[in-house]
């Protein structure tokens, strides 16, 4: 919902490899045991965040945890600036019963207002 509202290309970090090339980035993870899934922690660790304007977002089903706030620390201490946060519930995998019906349409509109907040904080 984020990548359609920016227009932006979407990357899928799978085993946190990827390479960063960018000067704005929306990275994004679902919250796993309170903190990012393991593919991105590896990707925020392993990539050249100078210069580079980020928003960070994480869905989670109980809480978020330390997820947002760890990858903002790794990410303005290796250079980077974050310059939006969002938290969104979502129904978890395997207790369905938790955050069922996440995300909803009130959490997608939050989603895009945040999106379009970020890229006007981008243009400056």
């Amino acid at each position: 919902m984020i990548a359609s509202t920016t227009d932006a290309s979407l990357v899928e970090i799978l085993s946190g490899n990827e390479r960063l090339d960018a000067e704005l980035a929306f990275l994004g993870t679902p919250v796993h045991a309170f903190r990012p899934a393991e593919p991105v922690r590896h990707f925020v660790r392993n990539n050249d965040w100078s210069d580079v304007k980020v928003a960070l977002f994480c869905t989670y089903s109980l809480h978020p945890g330390k997820t947002i706030r760890w990858m903002r620390e790794k990410i303005e201490r290796a250079g980077g600036e974050v310059i939006g946060e969002l938290t969104v519930k979502g129904e978890h995998p395997f207790l369905p019963l938790i955050a069922r019906g996440h995300p909803d349409e009130r959490d997608v509109q939050k989603a895009r207002k945040f999106a379009k907040e970020v890229l006007r904080k981008a243009r400056g």
